[in-house]
């Protein structure tokens, strides 16, 4: 299924062969170049040509109108991630002493035994 779109100057564009719409920084008004797949040249765009390019697209851009980042939104934005971690920490404060102990001292016994199976100069573990 292709998706096409008519442009304000009537260029007919096939966003399915979008690959790239660039900003001309040569040019003191605001021009893009939109880059196709298969077109050997960019396709030249005014500013409300690729303003239309882009509420097909439905782009988003990560900062607020006035360019700068806003935090608060990258909270949100991390809300999910942070509750896992929240979860891990207290999963993990929950270990008791005992425990800890328990694999303290799994782990003192597992760098024993590799190192009695390795020959002296290559022991892993032991300070020599």
């Amino acid at each position: 299924m292709t998706t096409t779109i008519e442009l304000p100057s009537g260029k007919i564009i096939d966003l399915n062969r979008f690959v790239a719409l660039v900003p001309d920084e040569k040019t003191e008004n605001q021009e893009y170049h939109l880059i196709l797949e298969g077109c050997e040249k960019a396709i030249a765009l005014d500013s409300q040509e690729a303003t239309s390019v882009k509420e097909h697209l439905k782009v988003k851009s990560n900062q607020n109108g006035n360019g700068v980042w806003d935090r608060e939104e990258q909270l949100r934005k991390n809300q999910p991630a942070i509750e896992l971690l929240k979860k891990r920490i207290a999963r993990n404060q929950l270990m008791s002493e005992e425990e800890s102990n328990q694999r303290s001292e799994f782990l003192t016994d597992f760098q024993k035994t590799v190192d009695e199976q390795r020959v002296s100069e290559r022991k892993l573990y032991t300070p020599e």
